[in-house]
């Protein structure tokens, strides 16, 4: 009798245990995340920091699952994802919101930052502009984590090198989105848009004559074997956006929060402190370990770009409204 009583009360105790374990793996939320970008990309390596920091800090309450090289979502259907549930986070492009929200465009529009300090200013935390696009974003049912800096904007070409604005008439140009598309129209160039993955095929193939990418891209995506010149225009700053749906953000406790902008800001912060390192770092590595020509302009050379890029901002502003006309005016301030 009193070895069954024994077993019983045993067996009540691996019940009771099993049951305990259950309800904590429930408790345990899960988030995924989507990206377009590889596993041993800098922006998926930002990402892997984010999940570090979150599960460090809510103890393993919170587990960040990542599905990077678009396994789930492409780069372009990250912001309808994210906002109708179908993933919790994703990795997005500022320039995928310009069709909808053209305001949020204006880190594409060319020569609207004439340097990286002017850039940090307006991509801070606490700046105006930022606040501003992040709460436009918001209208679609997501929320921006944090902000990840990629850097400036260079072109690239095959044959003859881009030196003046006059060398992009009547040219087929990679673009990222419409503000990049303006400035390639207001030269007399074809603007055609070409996601970053499928920028090598492209410009192996021809489908475009000039191309447009990030500085890092020159390395990382190996363009210096199809694409022969790269001129340092800066012209433009590639911006990618964490965003979050906002239902799920609603719906978690303060803390949670907590750990997760905690989390999001250390991401922000590493990242920008090392990009403009790194951007100059793959232009010495294109310089001086390819045989891509380095192309930089003089002032005057940049002067008579800008010149040739000032229909843009006026497309943009155009597009953007009132709104646009206020957040022109205050990068225009951070000169």
């Amino acid at each position: 009798m009193k070895i069954r009583r024994l077993k019983s009360v045993c067996l009540s105790l691996l019940a009771g245990g099993i049951m305990f374990t259950s309800l904590a793996a429930e408790a345990a939320r899960t988030i995924r995340v989507t990206s377009q970008l590889g596993g041993n990309h800098p922006l998926v390596q930002n990402i892997q920091h984010f999940k570090d920091e979150v599960e460090k800090l809510s103890n393993g309450e919170i587990n960040i699952e990542i599905y990077d090289s678009a396994q789930l979502y492409k780069g372009s259907e990250v912001p309808q994802a994210v906002s109708s549930g179908s993933v919790d986070m994703g990795l997005v492009l500022i320039d995928e919101y310009a069709g909808t929200l053209p305001a949020t465009g204006i880190f594409s529009v060319a020569f609207m930052f004439p340097s990286y300090e002017v850039l940090a200013k307006a991509a801070a935390l606490d700046s105006p502009i930022r606040t501003e696009i992040d709460e436009l974003i918001r209208t679609t049912g997501t929320r921006v984590l944090w902000w990840q800096d990629y850097g400036p904007v260079q072109l690239l070409s095959k044959g003859s090198p881009v030196i003046e604005p006059e060398d992009m008439k009547d040219k087929k140009v990679r673009v990222l989105g419409k503000p990049s598309g303006d400035f390639i129209e207001a030269l007399g160039g074809i603007p055609v848009k070409i996601g970053g993955s499928e920028q090598f095929i492209a410009y192996q193939r021809g489908t475009v004559d000039v191309g447009m990418t990030g500085t890092t891209a020159l390395q990382s995506r190996k363009l210096y074997e199809v694409m022969d010149s790269v001129t340092i225009t800066n012209h433009a700053q590639t911006e990618f956006l964490m965003v979050i749906n906002d239902k799920l953000w609603d719906s978690m406790s303060d803390q949670e929060r907590e750990w997760m902008s905690a989390a999001a800001k250390s991401a922000e912060d590493i990242l920008r402190a090392a990009t403009k390192e790194e951007n100059l770092a793959s232009e010495k590595f294109v310089e001086e370990e390819t045989s891509m020509e380095v192309i930089r302009l003089t002032p005057e050379q940049i002067e008579s770009w800008q010149k040739a890029a000032a229909p843009a901002i006026d497309a943009y502003v155009k597009d953007a409204g009132e709104v646009g006309q206020r957040l022109v005016d205050e990068v225009r301030k951070l000169y």
